[in-house]
């Protein structure tokens, strides 16, 4: 009984271990070869230890056939799924060409047919003896080749992973990788004590073995620290599913990896799996969002309140900020980004924007605009009118048919003046029922005539208000750059002056400044 004992708990505590590492691997994500590799070498470890449990009760005699045809391939089998896995997470496999992947990393699996065609053991031990507790194997040189071979191997596995460790620009991915590193060069040198050396007596038969042990450990380490091949519907699923942000995983080329039914609504599609995320960005934005997306990668730096816009499936354009940073799901390195729908506060922006030079109620520029376009457009030589327009009698129509009526009429004059003037100056309200304008024209005779017909305008297009034509009168005061002055300040007080006068001889008609206003009573 206590030998059976120390049987277990040499062999089949171990083993145990193995395969429910192994199922947990695989229960994690079935369907990803990274998970299917990595499992079956870990439950070939414990075919291992299962198998030195069997041979240790049974005659000496059986063990030649579990070594030959259990033990030894499934030591095979641990090298070869081993370096696919490694060749696998490092993305190496991506430069192998088609017909070599992944056959070529089973080619130290070539004695396992061998062995069961010529009934012959190529790789182990043959002959065992019973010493104490355990059967002992003799060293041969079959042995001694395949732990020579698969030590060469995984320094190979070593150096791989080493290379691999330069180039990884996540903090996250390189805790990993170095992980593997120490893990592989710990496993490395308990392979060549235990694997070179006997130790009868002292040790059980193939110590070498329990070097699993230090993976299994490394790997649960990895899984529960770095999330290292963890499941992806359980890292993601609740935070795709419920999250009313719009949520993107990204890889480095640009391709979604998943979507959340947030991010599928927002952008109006059913499905965004495989498809390129800046197709989806608009055209003024797509070369910045693949030159962003791009650093991020070389450089391993989260992205934050990144600015762009994207076109929708019925082509709405919205505008909306990014952030993004790493993660490392199934080995594989993506940007988890989450989209902020910024749209309707860039609408307010542009609209707080547009009031801080504009009109709220007629829409044309404001005084502020008004003297900023006129200061710079007076710097040129072309002579320029400078007219201020102020409506004649419009308490009337507010006393007569209320405000909002009288909002409308203002809207209406704007859009005349805006009209008349055109593309050859700038109309603006610059307060109540005043209005600005300047005009860029060779000569007096030429002002006239546009003033003239802005006249005419007025008079031909009144303001209807409940089936009544409201008429449109005004006093319009004018000065000339540079005739009368050079300074915006000086050219406004003389046009407001000529403005003054119409309206102390009449009013509804313009007057153009002259000198003899400098001591007429009707200017302020």
């Amino acid at each position: 009984m206590r030998e059976l004992l120390i049987y277990m708990a040499l062999y089949l505590l171990p083993a145990a271990m193995m395969f429910y590492m192994a199922v947990d691997v695989l229960m994690r994500n079935h369907r990803r070869t990274e998970h299917l590799l990595l499992s079956a070498y870990i439950a070939c470890y414990g075919i291992l230890f299962t198998t030195e449990f069997v041979r240790q009760q049974v005659d000496v005699s059986y063990s030649p056939i579990l070594i030959t045809y259990v033990f030894g391939n499934a030591g095979l089998l641990i090298l070869c799924l081993s370096i696919h896995f490694i060749i696998k997470i490092t993305g190496v496999n991506k430069k192998i060409p088609s017909f070599l992947y992944p056959w070529i990393f089973y080619l130290p699996a070539i004695p396992i047919p061998l062995t069961l065609i010529f009934q012959v053991n190529f790789t182990n031990s043959t002959v065992f003896e019973r010493e104490d507790l355990f059967i002992y194997p003799e060293f041969n040189a079959a042995y001694i080749g395949t732990m020579a071979g698969g030590l060469t191997l995984s320094f190979v596995i070593i150096w791989m992973l080493h290379q691999l460790g330069k180039k990884a620009v996540a903090p996250q991915q390189k805790k990993i990788i170095s992980l593997l590193i120490v893990v592989a060069i710990l496993v490395q040198i308990w392979n060549f004590v235990f694997g070179f050396f006997e130790f009868r007596g002292i040790m059980p038969p193939y110590p070498y073995i329990y070097g699993g042990l230090i993976w299994i450990g490394a790997l649960a380490y990895g899984m529960r620290k770095f999330d290292f091949l963890a499941s992806y519907h359980k890292r993601f699923s609740t935070l795709h599913e419920i999250n009313p942000s719009p949520i993107l995983l990204i890889d480095h080329s640009g391709m979604i990896e998943s979507a959340n039914p947030a991010a599928l609504s927002f952008i109006g599609v059913k499905n965004l799996k495989g498809k390129q995320f800046t197709d989806y960005i608009s055209e003024d934005r797509k070369d910045g969002a693949l030159e962003r997306f791009q650093y991020m990668f070389d450089r391993g730096e989260r992205i934050s309140q990144y600015e762009s816009r994207i076109t929708t499936e019925n082509g709405e354009k919205k505008y909306i900020l990014i952030d993004g940073d790493f993660v490392f799901v199934e080995h594989n390195l993506y940007i988890l980004c989450i989209l902020r729908d910024v749209q309707m506060y860039k609408e307010a922006e542009e609209t707080i924007r547009f009031l801080a030079y504009h009109d709220a109620l007629t829409k044309l520029p404001n005084r502020r605009a008004f003297y900023e376009e006129a200061t710079s457009v007076l710097k040129g030589a072309q002579t320029t009118a400078l007219l201020i327009l102020d409506l004649d009698d419009f308490k009337a129509v507010n006393d007569t048919f209320g405000h909002q009526t009288g909002d409308e009429y203002l809207k209406h004059v704007g859009e005349l003046l805006k009209d008349a003037i055109g593309d050859s100056g700038l109309a603006a309200r610059v307060g109540g029922d005043e209005f600005f304008a300047y005009v860029q024209c060779e000569s007096e005779t030429e002002l006239k005539k546009l003033v003239s017909k802005l006249m005419r305008q007025f008079e031909k297009n009144p303001y209807w208000a409940q089936n009544t034509p409201l008429e449109i009168k005004f006093s319009l005061g004018i000065s000339c750059y540079p005739h009368h002055g050079t300074k915006l300040e000086t050219l406004i007080h003389k046009a407001d002056q000529a403005m003054y006068k119409i309206k102390k001889n009449g009013k509804n008609d313009f007057y153009i400044w002259n000198k003899e206003l400098e001591t007429s009573n009707s200017s302020r």
